[in-house]
This record gives C-alpha cells, structure tokens and sequence, in this order.
C-alpha cells in the first residue's frame, strides 16, 4: 500500500467485486454449442479451413505442456489461474485463420494463453501480442509473470503490467487497431463490460473477440447483441461448467 497506493485501490475495488458478484449476481441463460460444433461454425464464419488436427498446433501443444513440465513446484500462483487447452486452441485457429498483426490479450498468470498465441505469430511473417495483467500478491509474483513464454517468442510480445482499467484505454489507443483481442482478466461483469465496451471500437472489421468464462455474468450477451456483430457463439468446455464466447466485427 505505501509503494503503489493506486495498485493497492485497484486491487481492492478488484476483490471486493469480485466477492460482490459472487454472493448476489446472476448467471445469465446462454445458447451454447458443443466444441466440435463450436469449431465448425467459427470457421465457417471465418471462411478457414483451419482444423485443430493441424501439425503444427500438435508440435506447439508438445512444446507448451514441455515448458509446463519445468515450472518449479513452488511457483506462486494457483495453477487454475492459466488458461486451459480448449482457450488455447481457440486462439490457434482464430490467429491461424486471421493472420493478425495486432493482438491484445488480458489476463496472463504463468503465461498458457500467450504462448499458444505467440507459438502460431511464429508461422507467419509478422504480428505481436500485447499483454496486460496484474500478477497475484505473492513471492516472486512479478518473475513468473508470462513464465511459460520461451526466450525466442518475446520479439513479438510486450508485457504491460497492471490492471486492464489502467493500461487497457492507452494501449489500444497507441495501438490504433486490433485484429484479435482475447479477454481472460477478472471476469466480473463491470470490468468484461469495460474491456469489451473499449476494445470492440478498436477492432478491425472482421476482427475477433474472444472472451472466456462468460457464463459469470451477461456482458458478452450484451456485446453480442449489437447491430455490428456479424457472428457470435458461445461454446461448452467439456469436463467444466465455462463457456468460451467469441464475436466476430461486422465487415
């Protein structure tokens, strides 16, 4: 508190929301679709015919749970905070089918998420990812931010460290436009709303929202209803009560 009087406030407005929304919010009634259907509707809406039977998200995926294997067992933040496979491997197929120059990413704890996303800008010529989190209050907290990342991926990736209500308005307006955003920060629903309320302005058309864990409140209901959404979906995890919702800008 008396270092960073700011990231403390932010930290706690963060906490005690969170709780807020825990004990009185609701859960709104998404129309979902399972994985497979998920994938073949996204794609089609992309027109790619990019599968996830593909070599090389295989070779990333070896590469990714190797990287995994190395993580210290005192590591310090709860391993639940990483993004899992199914996130992952959405975010292969959308950068795949895209091609973007420019993605912003919230959310990185150990790094899962950046890495499917840095390892598919490595197979073509060009794109960066910028990445904005708050690390957990813990030990080292700050060194293992991002720490799935390999040394080779960090040309094309900047970290911005601290919250997305601080860092997310002037990120996005440096950056000017935004090919790909994927969302896995806090997930009340004032801070999904102000990610989404910022970034979908910023968003190419024909760009890609990507949000997880969306059935914890009704903003990525809301953002999918607007008049210059041309797609939306919401897909079922399989072995876990989250849904991954995705919106694609109207061209």
């Amino acid at each position: 508190m008396p270092r960073r009087p700011g990231e403390f406030l932010e930290r706690l407005s963060a906490t005690l929301a969170s709780r807020l929304e825990m004990s009185f919010g609701s859960r709104p009634e998404y129309r979902t679709v399972g994985v497979e259907e998920g994938f073949a509707q996204l794609c089609e809406a992309l027109g790619s015919s990019v599968s996830v039977q593909q070599p090389d998200l295989t070779r990333i995926e070896a590469q990714i749970k190797k990287r995994q294997a190395q993580l210290p067992a005192n590591a310090p933040f709860a391993r639940l905070h990483n993004g899992d496979t199914l996130l992952g491997r959405l975010c292969y197929v959308v950068t795949r089918s895209l091609r973007p120059k420019v993605i912003v990413e919230t959310g990185v704890c150990y790094g899962v998420t950046s890495s499917y996303l840095l390892h598919t800008l490595e197979t073509g010529p060009e794109g960066h990812l910028h990445s904005i989190d708050l690390p957990p209050l813990s030990q080292n907290g700050d060194s293992y931010l991002g720490w799935l990342v390999p040394e080779e991926l960090r040309t094309r990736w900047t970290l911005h460290r601290g919250t997305s209500r601080r860092l997310l308005p002037p990120v996005l307006a440096k950056l000017g436009c935004v090919d790909l955003f994927v969302h896995d920060s806090l997930h009340t629903y004032g801070n999904m709303k102000r990610e989404f309320t910022a970034t979908w302005p910023a968003l190419r058309a024909g760009g890609v929202l990507i949000s997880d864990d969306v059935q914890c409140n009704g903003a990525f209901l809301e953002l999918a209803q607007q008049e210059d959404v041309a797609f939306s979906i919401v897909i079922r995890e399989r072995d876990k009560d989250a849904l991954l919702g995705v919106a694609v800008k109207r061209a």
